[in-house]
């Protein structure tokens, strides 16, 4: 499931040969969206197949390459960057919190996991606050403060609010004047679009959106908080197509 501004169909899988790890490039999609869900022997989504399903399109947008400013947690050289677009207010975003720290620990160093934000602005009115607090923590504490803190967010979705984003970065010895100053200061609002435009070009419209994207500039993309078995397929899938 995933929270969503319009409905869509869940779990779509598309893939691309483009390269983002270096440049953004024109991302070749897979396939038709077949109606419903795409399910594998077991319940797990598959990929469209190119030629099952008619041929390709090619849309104008790709995935922002990853770099020293995107929030990574895992390996520095990973087979696979697994791409969150997600929502500090979304419920299935927390839910799906846990399951993606647990890709990472399970597969021994090759995947690695960057938040992007996505802010559901209509409905979820504090998400973008939480966004911009989630930036000034990180640039006052770094990546691991900036992981502590959407660490606490989703443990309590409940008490989100300017006076908790302090205390957050208060119980992290974060200088808090100058936390203050930053969320008031405007600095990281185009930071924070970026992120939700570039999701909205990939085809996102709800979140989690998600995005895997192999050393290869192979991309797999699927939406919403899918339980674990299906997505550690997905995460199989695009590690054996680096073999």
């Amino acid at each position: 499931m995933s929270e969503e501004l319009q409905t869509t169909t869940p779990a779509v899988i598309e893939q691309s040969s483009a390269n983002p790890y270096l440049v953004p490039g024109a991302i070749l999609i897979a396939g038709l969206i077949i109606a419903g869900a795409l399910f594998a022997k077991g319940g797990a989504p598959t990929p469209t197949d190119v030629a099952a399903a008619g041929g390709t399109k090619e849309i104008a947008a790709a995935v922002l390459p990853v770099t020293a400013e995107d929030h990574v947690f895992g390996p520095t050289n990973p087979d696979v960057y697994f791409i969150e677009y997600s929502d500090y207010q979304c419920v299935f975003c927390q839910r799906f919190h846990d399951t993606v720290k647990g890709v990472v620990s399970n597969n021994d160093g090759k995947v690695a996991w960057v938040y992007r934000h996505f802010p559901l602005d209509a409905i979820h009115p504090e998400a973008r606050p939480a966004a911009v607090a989630s930036e000034c923590i990180a640039e006052l504490g770094g990546n691991d403060a900036f992981w502590k803190f959407t660490d606490k967010i989703f443990e309590d979705q409940e008490s989100m609010s300017e006076m908790r984003y302090k205390a957050i970065a208060s119980e992290l010895g974060l200088d808090t004047k100058a936390f203050s100053d930053c969320l008031t200061s405007g600095t990281f609002d185009q930071r924070i679009e970026r992120d939700l435009q570039n999701g909205t070009d990939l085809g996102g419209q709800g979140t989690p959106y998600n995005v895997l994207l192999t050393k290869k500039g192979e991309v797999i993309k699927f939406s919403g908080a899918l339980p674990a078995d299906r997505v550690t397929v997905l995460v199989n899938r695009a590690l054996n197509s680096l073999k």
